[in-house]
């Protein structure tokens, strides 16, 4: 019996076989058959596998590095947010507890035009 795939294999190996289907080889195609059909020789066909499997290599290590650090700001900002608001509540309670909104209601407007005189 053959041993469980990973998701990622199933995904690599329904693509390759959707590929056979659109260039028009034989599904029984062997390694060999897909380079000639590429008009390549098995060597380099091997080499190309082995430079697309590191490069996607990279690209996930880089994926996942962008996660962790996305992850460690999100975070950072997760705890700025909270500090802000805890501020931002404790402003709102000294402003209700002190009557600053009545207070400042109650001035009356200080800037006075001063007209000049029609002579």
């Amino acid at each position: 019996m053959v041993e469980s795939f990973t998701p990622e294999e199933v995904a690599v190996l329904i693509r390759a076989r959707q590929i056979q289907r659109e260039k028009g080889l034989p599904g029984d195609v062997t390694i060999s058959g897909i380079c000639t059909a590429a008009g390549i020789s098995r060597k380099t066909g091997y080499e190309w596998l082995e430079k697309g499997f590191e490069a996607t290599l990279q690209r996930q290590k880089a994926l996942e590095e962008t996660l962790v650090r996305l992850k460690s700001e999100h975070e950072k900002l997760k705890e700025n947010f909270d500090q802000v608001s805890f501020e931002n509540r404790g402003r709102k309670l000294a402003w209700e507890i002190h009557g600053v909104d009545e207070l400042l209601g109650s001035k009356k407007n200080t800037w006075v035009r001063k007209e000049k005189k029609k002579q």
